[in-house]
């Protein structure tokens, strides 16, 4: 006889239960790989996707760090997501556009050019050798953000860009940004024997000129200093060599006095350090 507790087929369960088994459920979502953990926020009576859950449970009081739940509301912020990371990010970027400032200064030297040169009292005979040049030079500070401060300029006269024949000073200046000025330097010689010409320097000159005209150097020495304004400080101190040639000085038919030869396009002094 067949037992009365074998089921039949077609009898229906009376089991409410009907919770799906895991193989029902499927396999679990499987969240992307990542270098550092997610930064999840979300806004109020938003939850995350695929998460069960009611509400977040009120936080326990403050007190020391301990495992999870935690006694201290929260847990302290890490590096990453502190505010120590956001002031990080905003220190790099001032920090850049501060160079990158810096960079559009591209500091230059200032600009010298000879304007005119007039001689007087050119006596090659004499001992000494006795002469005065009076040269008017152009000096532009072609920096837009720059401040130039001249300290001081030692003018050297040069014959034939071989001899120094005469020698002054020049006294501090200072030059505001994209301005220009002219000065006058005047350079006398033979006034004191310590600063002589020797003879045979003195005798070339005389020959060069008797054919129309001597070629002088005028070489510079420029101790500076580039600075900006107060908002933003840049400095820096410069020693500079410059040069301006092909000062050819005609002295027609007068034997003691002479004048720069005229060119339309003349160039600039050559400066470098």
């Amino acid at each position: 006889m067949a037992s009365d507790h074998v089921g039949k087929p077609n009898e229906q369960t009376t089991d409410k239960n009907t919770t799906p088994t895991s193989s029902q459920q499927g396999p679990p979502i499987q969240w992307p790989p990542q270098s550092h953990p997610p930064q999840v926020c979300y806004p109020p009576a938003i939850v995350p996707p695929n998460a069960q859950f009611h509400g977040y449970n009120a936080l326990p009081p403050r007190g020391g760090y301990g495992p999870y739940p935690y006694p201290y509301p929260y847990p302290p912020p890490g590096p990453y997501y502190g505010q120590g990371y956001i002031q990080s990010e905003h220190r790099h970027r001032c920090s850049g556009a501060c160079r990158c400032f810096l960079a559009t200064l591209l500091p230059r030297f200032p600009v010298f050019h000879v304007e005119n040169m007039h001689v007087t009292n050119f006596n090659t005979d004499a001992n000494p050798f006795t002469a005065r040049w009076e040269t008017e030079i152009r000096i532009e500070n072609p920096n837009t953000k720059l401040y130039l401060y001249v300290d001081g300029m030692e003018v050297f006269m040069n014959y034939n860009d071989k001899y120094d024949v005469g020698f002054t000073w020049i006294n501090p200046m200072f030059m505001e940004s994209k301005n220009k000025t002219s000065m006058q330097v005047v350079i006398n010689t033979g006034e004191s024997a310590h600063h002589a010409v020797p003879i045979w320097i003195a005798q070339d000159m005389g020959k060069d000129q008797k054919n129309g005209g001597v070629n002088f150097v005028l070489k510079i020495k420029v101790w500076a200093t580039l600075k900006s304004g107060m908002w933003l400080w840049f400095r820096r101190s410069l020693i500079l060599n410059v040069e301006c040639d092909d000062l050819k000085v005609n002295f027609g038919n007068s034997s003691r006095e002479g004048t720069l030869e005229y060119i339309k396009d003349r160039e600039d002094c050559y400066v470098s350090t």
